[in-house]
């Protein structure tokens, strides 16, 4: 009896993904968009089963007739390269733009750390004369 639950378990390891499988991680994946309240995520799914649908159901000679030369652009080059490149450009950007904030947030904490920790210079604070949280000064062996 256990050799063939060992043998379940090492088939069931082994098995390739199938088209049952893909559709239970879709639904997975649409549960937690609407799970985390990514409403826009849902709709952009949504539509795009949509195209899909409605171009699979369409026959090759309307789809021909209604992409026209756009058909020729899609299995070009360029049809790849433009959004990949235009990608590429606002992640840049973002990132510039990321790391300058960061570093103005950095530098205010540091200012505003230096007013705390420095006090002294402003006026507001005063040196600790005797720093003895527990009582014991190490000067003093008290």
């Amino acid at each position: 009896m256990a050799k063939g639950r060992g043998r379940t378990r090492k088939n069931l390891k082994e098995r390739e993904t199938n088209a049952a499988d893909v559709v239970i991680r879709l639904i997975d994946a649409l549960y937690d968009l609407a799970q985390t309240g990514n409403l826009i995520g849902l709709i952009l799914f949504g539509f795009i089963v949509w195209v899909f649908y409605v171009t699979y159901k369409l026959s090759e000679t309307v789809l021909e007739g209604f992409l026209g030369n756009v058909g020729n652009f899609i299995l070009s080059e360029g049809f790849y390269i433009w959004p990949l490149t235009s990608a590429l450009v606002i992640s840049l950007v973002a990132n510039f733009l990321q790391a300058k904030v960061y570093r103005s947030h950095i530098q205010d904490l540091s200012e505003h750390r230096k007013i705390l920790v420095h006090g002294l210079e402003s006026g507001e604070l005063k040196t600790l004369e005797n720093h003895n949280s527990s009582n014991f000064d190490i000067k003093n062996n008290d």
